[in-house]
């Protein structure tokens, strides 16, 4: 039922005409119809003339597949759309970058039909043109990479759920290869790693957040997991040592009370700590700052503290670079949801992302705190951050639920006492799982004076996909 209903809402996208009167439409239709068929006539002169890979068939196609899209006929464009791409390989050759505009309207048929897999093949394909034009080590292929690993993500919600660890570790693994290859591309000094090192660090986060998440897909995860790693960077300090492996490698993880997969967030904190050297060598104090503030989140993350070092050199390094007090505050006294979805290279920018989300809701008076909106990704993801592409083609959504919650966040940025003050629609399972999902979510506490504060009441509106039967 998903399936369909995203498919309907991609097709309702493709069509131009949807809300035009009634005889436009017939008007629009007719002459749609006429010009279908001198299209189809075209192609079938032009294949008797000069055979069915003749370059002269690249335009009527083109034609006809923009008419049969305006009706909805989706699966013939998808027909069409391949041997309009069969045609322009055997004219132009597998490497011609000239496929690309016509690979990325596939991909749009393709999602419309809910054929992921078929996405996921035509994104591959498109790496393959990025590395043969720009070479394997280029900022193009990096790209085409980090699109194949956010529609890996996408498919944690778009796909069945049996298939989301492995979508998970395949886009984890995509992320480990755009590391090396970023310092392939850029050098292992440049600060232009600072977005591709953050990029792994924050999925190594997300990961470990999936692992801890309670529910049995986190028991899934876990199994699928070790059978990827092993056991490691689960452990830590052999606090699992009263944790049973099953013989077939599930995790008995009930009732514990440390952070599962620690040895993840050190891998993360190292590439924080990374982005950090490279500052010192560009003598980019603000950009140190900043590594700081992402360290003592890490901190936070793993229980290792509660970042108040980090946060406090942070500001005074802050200052040094010459940041206004007033903006440091104003920064540190709001608590935050961890982690930060991507690294910002100066402190202006990272303010401005956070009075972003904290404007997110219309309508809040200036005496309420309000945290903005916690987009979720998943029920069983669900104090992660639903992962956003860069790419529009590649931004799919779904219907939401909707829960205006208040709760309390203490020193260590933990939540409780929450609150469901209205959901839509108003369904107490709904309530119940924006309840227990916010529980979940870790949050860098607000800082006062250089102290952790509990703060009481805030509000902030969680959103989760529907589940459609």
């Amino acid at each position: 039922m998903i399936l369909r209903l995203l498919s309907i809402f991609l097709v309702t996208i493709l069509l131009p005409h949807v809300g035009f009167p009634q005889d436009r439409l017939d008007s629009v239709s007719n002459s749609g119809l006429s010009d279908i068929e001198s299209y189809e006539l075209q192609i079938m002169n032009i294949e008797s003339a000069y055979g069915p890979m003749d370059q002269r068939l690249v335009e009527p196609l083109e034609g006809l597949i923009s008419r049969l899209i305006e009706f909805g006929r989706i699966d013939q464009v998808a027909e069409l759309q391949e041997k309009q791409l069969a045609v322009m390989r055997a004219n132009l050759g597998f490497e011609s970058l000239d496929l690309l505009p016509v690979l990325r309207g596939m991909i749009q048929v393709q999602q419309a039909l809910g054929n992921w897999e078929a996405t996921s093949d035509i994104l591959d394909h498109i790496r393959f043109l990025m590395a043969a034009n720009y070479d394997q080590r280029s900022e193009e292929t990096l790209l085409a990479m980090e699109n194949q690993a956010q529609w890996k993500l996408a498919g944690f919600y778009l796909d069945a759920e049996r298939n989301q660890s492995n979508n998970f570790l395949d886009a984890r693994n995509l992320y480990a290869d755009m590391e090396r290859l970023a310092e392939d591309v850029y050098g292992e000094n440049s600060p232009q790693l600072y977005p591709w090192y953050y990029k792994r660090a924050y999925n190594l986060g997300i990961m470990v957040q999936l692992l801890n998440t309670k529910g049995g897909f986190a028991n899934v995860f876990i199994t699928d997991l070790i059978r990827s790693d092993g056991t490691m960077r689960l452990q830590t300090d052999g606090r699992l040592s009263g944790t049973r492996l099953s013989p077939i490698g599930a995790w008995n993880i009930q009732d514990r009370n440390f952070v599962l997969g620690e040895g993840y967030l050190r891998q993360a904190r190292d590439l924080i700590n990374r982005i950090r050297k490279i500052a010192e060598l560009e003598n980019d104090i603000e950009v140190q700052a900043i590594a700081e503030i992402y360290r003592g989140d890490y901190n936070l993350l793993m229980g290792r503290g509660s970042g108040r070092r980090q946060y406090n050199s942070a500001q005074d390094m802050l200052l040094e670079a010459g940041v206004a007090q007033t903006e440091i505050d104003e920064f540190f006294g709001v608590p935050t949801p961890l982690p930060l979805p991507r690294f910002f290279n100066n402190f202006s920018e990272l303010l401005d992302y956070q009075r972003i989300m904290l404007t997110g809701v219309e309508g809040i008076s200036d005496e309420e705190l309000h945290l903005g909106i916690f987009n979720a990704w998943h029920e069983n993801a669900r104090a992660v951050l639903k992962p956003i592409s860069d790419d529009p083609l590649l931004q799919i959504g779904l219907p939401q639920n909707l829960v205006d919650l208040k709760f309390n966040i203490n020193t260590r940025g933990r939540v409780s006492s929450v609150d469901a003050v209205r959901s839509v629609p108003e369904d107490d399972r709904v309530a119940r799982v924006a309840s227990r999902a916010i529980r979940e979510v870790r949050f860098r506490p607000a800082y006062v004076d250089g102290k952790a504060t509990r703060v009481r009441d805030v509000q902030m509106r969680y959103l989760f996909a529907q589940e459609l039967r």
